[in-house]
C-alpha cells in the first residue's frame, strides 16, 4: 500500500457499479468518506466525457461533484481547476475513412461521436443505439464514412450483435486483416470493438492528469476491472482489480478486491485499507 493517496480513481461499469445502475451503498458510503478526508475523486470510463459524465455524482447521490474525470479511454481528460475538456491523442481523419469503409459491409453498426452524446453519427440505427439513446439522451445523425472521416474523434466505435452465429469470427477476421500502425483496436465488452490512435489509453489519461496538476502519480490509487483499465491500474502508485475483473487486469494490479461489484467490492476495499 501506498503511504499517501491524494487521489482516487475507478472505472465506472463493473467497478463502481453495474451497467446502468447505482453504486452499491456501501462504495457510495466509502466515497463520502474520501470526499471528507479530502481525498480527491474521479472517474475513468471508455464514454465520451460530458456533462452527462460528471453528473453521474449527482445521480448517484453523492453530496459532492467530481473532483477529475477522463473519458474516451484515456482521450478526455479534465479536472474541477482547469476549465474545459483537454482532448489528446485524437484519430486522424485519414485514418477514420479507412476504417470505416472495411468496416461499413459487414453486420455492425459503426459510431463516432462528433460531440460526446450531443452529436453521435452512426451507420444505422439498431435496438442497441436505440437503448444507448434512452441511457444517455444521445442526439444521433444516420452518416456516411465520408461524412464520419470530416473531422479527426477520440474514437470509432463498432458494435454487433455476439449472438449471432459467426458474426464474431467475421469481425475478427476483418480487424485482423486491417491491423496497422496508424490505429489500435481494443475490445472493452462482448460486442464492442474500439479503434483508437495507437498508445492511448487510460493510463496516459491519467499521467495527463497527474502532470497537469502538480500531482505525484505514486499517490494516485486506481481501479478497474477490464481490458482498457489495464494502463490504468499498471500507472496508478496502487492499482487494484476488482474480483470480477479480468485476468489481464488483475496481473497488473498491486491487489485485488476480496469481493465483486455487486458485493461493494471497491466500497469494502477502501474501506479496510484507505479509511482506516
Amino acid at each position: 500500500m501506498i503511504d499517501k493517496v491524494t487521489a482516487v480513481i475507478a472505472d465506472v461499469d463493473g467497478t463502481i457499479n453495474v451497467k446502468g445502475s447505482k453504486p452499491m451503498p456501501r462504495t457510495l458510503a466509502a466515497l463520502e468518506r474520501l470526499h471528507e478526508r479530502g481525498i480527491l475523486f474521479g472517474t475513468a470510463s471508455g464514454r465520451p466525457l460530458d456533462h452527462r459524465s460528471l453528473d453521474k455524482a449527482k445521480e448517484w447521490g453523492l453530496s459532492f461533484e467530481f473532483d477529475l474525470a477522463i473519458g474516451m479511454n484515456g482521450g478526455d481528460v479534465w479536472d474541477k481547476d482547469h476549465d474545459g475538456i483537454e482532448h489528446i491523442m485524437r484519430l486522424s481523419k485519414d485514418y477514420i475513412q479507412e476504417i470505416c469503409e472495411f468496416m461499413w459491409p459487414l453486420d455492425c453498426n459503426v459510431i463516432v461521436y462528433e460531440n460526446a452524446y450531443d452529436h453521435v453519427l452512426v451507420k444505422r440505427r439498431d435496438e442497441r443505439l436505440e437503448q444507448s439513446i434512452y441511457r444517455n439522451g444521445s442526439v444521433v445523425e444516420l452518416s456516411t464514412p465520408a461524412i464520419m472521416a470530416e473531422h479527426d474523434t477520440g474514437k470509432i466505435e463498432i458494435q454487433y450483435d455476439p449472438e449471432v452465429p459467426g458474426l464474431m469470427e467475421e469481425i475478427e477476421a476483418v480487424v485482423n486483416a486491417h491491423k496497422s500502425p496508424n490505429w489500435a483496436d481494443v475490445r472493452t465488452f462482448a460486442g464492442t470493438v474500439e479503434f483508437m490512435t495507437p498508445g492511448l489509453d487510460k493510463g496516459v489519461g491519467l499521467r495527463r492528469y497527474a502532470e497537469r496538476n502538480n500531482i505525484p502519480i505514486g499517490e494516485i490509487m486506481a481501479f478497474g476491472d477490464m481490458d482498457n483499465d489495464v494502463a490504468m491500474i499498471a500507472a496508478a502508485g496502487w492499482g487494484v482489480a476488482m474480483a470480477n475483473g479480468c485476468d489481464d487486469a488483475k496481473a497488473v494490479a498491486k491487489a485485488v478486491t476480496e469481493y465483486g461489484v455487486l458485493e461493494d467490492g471497491m466500497g469494502r476495499y477502501l474501506e479496510k485499507y484507505v479509511l482506516v
